[in-house]
């Protein structure tokens, strides 16, 4: 926004001259109102109009919400109006924008003045993200914001004060890192909190209730899109912080799913949709949601107030230990004498014990030999969750043992939350253990034969490979190594140089990850003649 120019020439606030302060003082010494000069309609609602102005006397721009004229005779908006310029000044929160003044113009028209906010509205900034599952950075950015709503949201239900119209309309994010809930209009304020402050009374007018500020029918009052199902029904006296706490759900439901939780083709089919609380499963609307994430906004939308957060603090504190890495993961029971997971199966997840015991097997000169034995705490199948390849060993329970499921999927998402070069680092250090690993079982099981493993590339590659454009088929080496390996019952990762320097129709680039029989026929005459 471009400097404030008062009379034709800049003002700066911290540099005036003697004609500067005659000047300035002329301004401050002007009634409120006149001293506001309006410049430019900048957004309309329902009972007013929000105009960009700017005070004179502090040299500032403001947002200037001034009240339809044709609603000057309506005391119910009258009302409305001046509740929510109060409620604004009650709740005295950073992500709360403030009101400044409040007064009547030399039209006759109300008015109240607020920071003036530079930025896009939460609507704005999720129909602008790129469609597909949201990059993760992206998606914490979103989360910070919700954060600072459940801020302010948590203020004001200590003041007594619900929002009932929270949305991402409602929602603005500055261009510095600032978010405020907005449009408290509709606002309803509780006779009482327990252990709240309550809102203060302004020069002996009645004090900021629910019974002198709501009106007492079971008009709907919100935005249908949004709404919890007690709200839909129009029944006010059953609102409570919960009903906001289900807004803030519905809220998040729009970022992961790029739509509200209820649209329909009217305002009374939309309703209708609200009070059934029925919207679609985020896990079918979005690609990759969060399982923890989608756990939050679940509850916090339950059709029953008592299922949800009581507390918007409580829901903010799930948010803020999803972001950490504090979900909990899915546990699992195997009984005694099952097996979890056996040497040179393929598998994406790994386990850490939570009560029982188990026994780590590992095949050796053909013996199976009992490696270690697992107990609470114990962590195994990491490697699994860091890179492709057929299970190092076989975990045996020996009694029955309760495991947390840690899956691929879950690491990597977690994994990308850290610096490039300690994921990369991590990710290393899990492939040269591997390389280790099938070292030893290369020591441990002898020379492999070469013509047997290229007989079962060749069919592998015959059976699941990718025809090439230029003949032959290909595959992924890492995913092949893991499966072939599995098959034999024997490591070829160290000894695959071997086998291409016996059968040059096979081909492995580590490069590209591909394991190619570039002449089948070729190779499988030369099977057949060794």
């Amino acid at each position: 926004m471009p400097p404030i120019s008062l009379e034709g020439r800049a003002t700066s606030p911290d540099r005036l001259d003697a004609n500067d302060v005659e000047s300035v003082l002329k301004e401050i010494r002007t009634r409120p109102e006149a001293r506001l000069v309006t410049e430019k309609n900048i957004a309309a609602g329902g009972m007013g109009t929000i105009f960009l102005a700017t005070d004179r006397a502090l040299v500032r721009h403001v947002a200037k919400k001034v009240l339809h004229s044709h609603l000057a005779s309506n005391r119910n908006v009258v009302r409305m109006f001046l509740r929510e310029a109060r409620v604004n000044g009650v709740l005295d929160h950073p992500n709360v924008v403030p009101v400044y003044d409040i007064g009547e113009d030399p039209g006759g028209q109300l008015y109240f003045t607020m920071k003036m906010v530079e930025g896009l509205s939460l609507r704005d900034v999720i129909r602008g993200l790129p469609e597909g599952p949201l990059e993760t950075s992206a998606l914490w950015n979103l989360l910070d914001v919700a954060i600072k709503v459940m801020d302010a949201l948590s203020f004001a239900h200590s003041r007594g004060v619900l929002h009932c119209d929270v949305k991402p309309a409602n929602v603005m994010v500055g261009d510095f890192g600032e978010v405020y809930l907005m449009d408290w209009g509709i606002a309803r304020l509780l006779t009482s909190t327990a252990g709240t402050m309550p809102p203060p009374s302004l020069h002996g007018a009645p004090p900021l209730s629910g019974q002198a500020a709501i009106e007492t029918n079971d008009a709907v009052i919100g935005t249908a899109s949004y709404m919890s199902p007690e709200q839909a029904s129009g029944n006010r006296s059953s609102l409570d912080a919960r009903s906001d706490v289900f807004l803030v759900g519905a809220v998040l439901y729009e970022i992961i799913a790029r739509k509200p939780p209820f649209l329909s083709t009217s305002f009374d089919e939309t309703l209708k949709c609200a009070l059934e609380c029925k919207p679609e499963p985020l896990s079918q609307v979005a690609e990759d949601v969060p399982p923890e994430l989608e756990r939050i906004i679940e509850r916090a939308m339950k059709k029953a107030p008592v299922d949800r957060y009581a507390s918007m603090r409580e829901m903010k504190d799930d948010i803020v230990r999803f972001m950490r890495g504090g979900a909990e993961f899915p546990k699992t029971t195997f009984p005694k004498g099952a097996y979890v997971m056996r040497e040179g199966e393929r598998g994406d997840s790994a386990y850490i014990i939570v009560s029982g015991k188990c026994d780590v097997l590992k095949i050796i000169e053909g013996q199976v030999s009992v490696m270690q034995r697992l107990g609470p705490g114990d962590v195994f199948g990491e490697t699994a969750i860091l890179t492709e390849g057929a299970r190092t060993a076989t975990i045996l329970c020996v009694e029955d043992t309760t495991v947390l499921v840690v899956t691929r999927k879950v690491f990597e998402a977690e994994l990308a939350q850290v610096k490039p070069w300690l994921r990369s680092v991590t990710t290393l250090l899990a492939q040269r253990f591997r390389d280790l690993y099938t070292q030893k079982r290369v020591t441990h099981m002898g020379t492999v034969n070469p013509a047997r493993v290229a007989k079962q590339i060749y069919m592998h590659l015959t059976a699941f490979g990718e025809p090439r454009a230029e003949g032959g088929f290909s595959t992924r080496w890492t995913r092949a190594c893991g499966e072939i390996e599995g098959q034999l019952g024997i490591s070829i990762a160290m000894s695959i140089m071997n086998v291409v320097a016996s059968y040059p129709m096979i081909q492995v680039d580590f490069a590209t990850d591909s394991l190619i029989v570039a002449d089948p026929t070729g190779l499988k005459m030369a099977l057949l003649s060794g």
